[in-house]
């Protein structure tokens, strides 16, 4: 176990080295080096995953989480592409992520008290997502309004997946906290990117998205591993 972890240490250096390049690249406004670090961020955060499932780890959850950062990694790609086609193309990309995540959280039903986080995400999600719906129709993008609600459900599932396991006995403390801080970092991140890109366009909101992205992917890759 501790000579894979520690091989794996060395991929999830690297995106970091690579998330901290491609952070400076927001904040200067270096869309190329951008394109490069965002996605090469990612396969640094895969190549972590996939060394950690090579060692003592949940062989379910590395089977839909590996495919679910595969799904990420493409829906980066896509979204770098300027036009609303591939937008589209990169919501449904990280749409098939998230049920990816969603699965592999949930090898067997959800314990019944996860129904009081689902409440809270529900009223949480909803809130919001009137939001971005009113934002939408002044903005004459109707048609966005049922692939974003689409997304919204799924995404918000991941949530309420994530947290669920505080009521899993299997989950070991470090690894609740990886995957409640992982799938919490990159609702955020979602959440603020759709802000930012219907409602408000702020630097620091785009700032704030690819930290807690990158940050969220990386807890979320780190709780294959038997800890």
């Amino acid at each position: 176990m501790e000579g894979h972890v520690s091989f794996a240490y060395g991929p999830f250096v690297v995106a970091l080295a690579l998330a901290l390049v491609d952070w400076l690249a927001i904040a200067r406004r270096w869309q190329r080096l951008h394109c490069f670090f965002k996605p090469a961020t990612l396969v640094a955060i895969l190549l972590g995953a996939y060394v950690l499932a090579q060692g003592p780890h949940d062989g379910w959850v590395a089977s839909f989480f590996l495919p679910g950062l595969a799904f990420s990694l493409a829906g980066d790609v896509l979204l770098l592409l300027s036009g609303e086609r591939f937008f589209l193309l990169g919501l449904v990309a990280f749409l098939l992520g998230h049920v990816c995540y969603v699965v592999g959280l949930n090898p067997t039903l959800p314990p019944w008290p996860t129904l009081i986080v689902l409440g809270a995400v529900a009223a949480i999600g909803l809130t919001f997502y009137r939001s971005i719906a009113r934002s939408l129709r002044r903005q004459s993008r109707t048609d966005l309004l049922l692939p974003v609600a689409l997304y919204s459900v799924v995404l918000g599932l991941m949530l309420v997946s994530a947290w669920a396991t505080l009521f899993r006995p299997a989950w070991t403390p470090l690894r609740r906290g990886l995957v409640v801080a992982g799938a919490s970092l990159f609702f955020a991140s979602d959440a603020m990117l759709a802000w930012e890109r219907f409602v408000a366009p702020s630097l620091c909101l785009r700032l704030l998205v690819i930290v807690t992205y990158h940050v969220g992917q990386a807890g979320l890759a780190a709780s294959i591993a038997l800890w």
